[in-house]
């Protein structure tokens, strides 16, 4: 593991061994890039924590040579990437112990909030343990001038938490030493005198107490030419007074957190399920043992939710703390927010209203301490980009996460990524036959194939079509293979209750701009069997370069996907059978009739269009 250190002098380590990183530039580089990772760090928020608007003619080559460096030195664990005029830090997995100071702090602000003292006590010390000296040693005094004051307020801030909890416990003995150091490090704290004060007053040092005042009212008044505030001015004389309301009140606190019950939130896996057994299995070896990460992608309708909960339902026994399922509606036009499905986590794990942080940063951090050290399974449904579930993810440990999304994920660091396509022959016959049992009669061998073809043998239309099959006796395969292929509505064949193929297809459809979906409509008019690049710039009449990124957009969603096949130097694409029948049904109603003839005209009399040059 490589563990990175920013609270005290910088330091990088990997596999208990330091790394030389070099001097304060090269440092400050890689402090930059760390508070900000998983996010674009502008070339010139660089040059100003480096030079501070002094910036030699050389700045950009200069960073550029240092990112260079920390990539050598840092290895594959570390990814680091230029991206929109910045850099781009992202390190899964990776061990920072400002995150770490942040997640202990974290609980430890929760707990004294709720009155579990003691373990308010823990989690804080553990946070402020954290500490070697002042944040940032090493880098740039522009750096430090910029990030060191958030650092050091948050620093303090867990220290005043820490002295209330042990104050609430009553271990004002133990603590008044810690507090007259504190004093000296922060003498225009109110909090800190304050607290000082008063444990002195608990250990029958009353003199010494008001002592601290007389000097916190001398140094306001010299120093910044105020008064204390009231709240310490109320103390001061309840000091004086003996106000019994000061005398240490009995403890009274939950010791510890109620261990919740782990959570079970699977949702029931499908009984039927049918075929991808070598998918399963692999599923199965990358998740069992804990630590894994797997994300299964593919277009609408393949039955990634089943796959999903059928491989959890038979591995959940391995996961003795529990198993969270969180739908990220991804797929909608209203996917979940990564804090607001935080917030939903952090509940199934005992973290109530009142405890919960207010950002997802430190929603995150909270989310992973909790979870280190306990094996979890994680099911995270319907995903809608890389984006939304880098925020959710443990970070480490004994827990795994099993992911399904329209979307390839491919960005996503260190995931097993399997991809369903439609069942195959076999598959869906088996799926037909156990859900609208065996056909008979007109129902030949061969016509239930056509239909299967008709389906493109996707999962969740053959489940439609089993079911219209097994409630109408007197309904044939061939009648069905006509409603599909010659019916004006072919989609209202394939929705049956809340199953809807085409309503499927059209969410995906419905997240591309304007300008792909006519694409993606022209293509399904002009293109069959496999296409390239140049068959579909052709047809759209548009810049190679455009139509590749078109492409690989289509592909991200599932609409389109490599076949395997090349022509040439060109990959061959295809595209589902109803996708296209979709995409074609939008077509003849969204098109003009003389823009599909030109699209048409284009395709079919250009001489080259399909034999793209090698």
């Amino acid at each position: 593991m490589i563990r990175f250190q920013l609270l005290g002098p910088i330091e990088v380590t990997r596999g208990g061994e330091r790394l030389a990183l070099g001097g304060s530039k090269i440092q400050t580089v890689l402090a930059t890039l760390l508070l900000s990772r998983d996010q674009v760090v502008s070339d010139s928020t660089v040059s100003e924590m480096l030079w501070r608007g002094k910036l030699p003619s050389t700045s950009n080559a200069q960073i550029q040579t240092y990112v260079s460096r920390l990539r050598n030195q840092l290895g594959p664990q570390v990814e680091l990437v230029r991206q929109r005029g910045g850099y781009l830090l992202r390190a899964p997995g990776a061990w920072v112990d400002l995150d770490e100071f942040q997640a202990h702090a974290a609980t430890g602000h929760a707990a004294l909030a709720a009155g579990r003292y003691a373990e308010a006590v823990t989690s804080l010390r553990s946070a402020l343990a954290l500490w070697r000296g002042h944040a940032l040693v090493g880098a740039t005094e522009y750096l430090a001038a910029i990030e060191q004051p958030g650092l050091d307020e948050a620093r303090l801030t867990a220290g005043e938490a820490l002295m209330t909890a042990e104050l609430a416990r009553g271990n004002h003995h133990r603590v008044v030493s810690e507090l007259a150091a504190m004093v000296n490090q922060h003498p225009f704290s109110e909090r800190v005198r304050g607290l000082s004060m008063l444990a002195l007053y608990r250990c029958g040092r009353q003199a010494e107490a008001l002592s601290t005042y007389d000097a916190c009212r001398r140094h306001l008044a010299e120093e910044l030419g105020i008064d204390p505030g009231e709240e310490l001015k109320e103390l001061h004389q309840a000091i004086l007074e003996q106000d019994a309301d000061l005398t240490a009140p009995p403890v009274v606190e939950v010791v510890t957190r109620p261990t919740p019950t782990a959570p079970a939130q699977l949702p029931p896996a499908p009984t039927d399920f049918t075929g991808r057994t070598a998918l399963a299995d692999r599923l199965d070896a990358v998740l069992r043992a804990g630590g894994g990460t797997a994300a299964v992608v593919g277009l609408a309708g393949t039955g990634k939710t089943a796959l999903a909960l059928h491989v959890a339902d038979r591995i959940r026994d391995e996961f003795p703390d529990g198993q969270l399922y969180l739908d990220l509606a991804g797929s909608t036009a209203d996917p979940m927010e990564p804090s607001t499905a935080l917030a939903e986590l952090l509940h199934s794990l005992g973290v109530t209203e009142a405890e919960l942080p207010a950002g997802p940063s430190e929603r995150t951090q909270l989310f992973r301490h909790l979870v280190s050290g306990r094996r979890l399974l994680v099911v995270l449904d319907d995903v809608a980009d890389e984006h939304q579930v880098r925020w959710l993810l443990p970070g480490g440990g004994k827990s795994s996460v099993l992911l399904t999304s329209r979307a390839r994920l491919a960005a996503l660091e260190g995931a097993n990524h399997l991809r369903l396509n439609g069942f195959s022959t076999a598959e869906a016959m088996r799926l037909l036959d156990s859900l609208a049992g065996p056909r008979h009669g007109s129902d030949s061998p061969a016509a239930v194939r056509r239909l299967l073809a008709a389906t493109g043998r996707l999962p969740l239309a053959i489940r439609v079509v089993a079911a219209r099959l097994a409630a109408n006796p007197d309904l044939t395969v061939t009648q069905v293979i006509g409603r599909l292929t010659y019916g004006m509505q072919p989609f209202d064949q394939l929705r049956l209750g809340d199953l809807d193929v085409g309503a499927r297809i059209e969410a995906s459809y419905d997240q591309l701009p304007l300008a792909r979906r006519r694409a993606l409509r022209l293509m399904a008019l002009g293109l069959t069997g496999e296409f390239s690049v140049w068959h579909t710039a052709v047809l759209l009449d548009a810049p190679l370069a455009q139509v590749h990124d078109l492409l690989n957009a289509l592909a991200d969603r599932g609409l389109a996907e490599v076949s395997g096949s090349r022509v040439g130097q060109l990959d061959l694409y295809t595209m589902h059978p109803l996708v296209r029948a979709y995409a074609r049904e939008r077509a003849l109603t969204e098109e003009a009739p003389h823009e599909r003839g030109a699209a048409l005209e284009r395709i079919h009399h250009n001489p080259h269009a399909w034999q793209p040059a090698a």
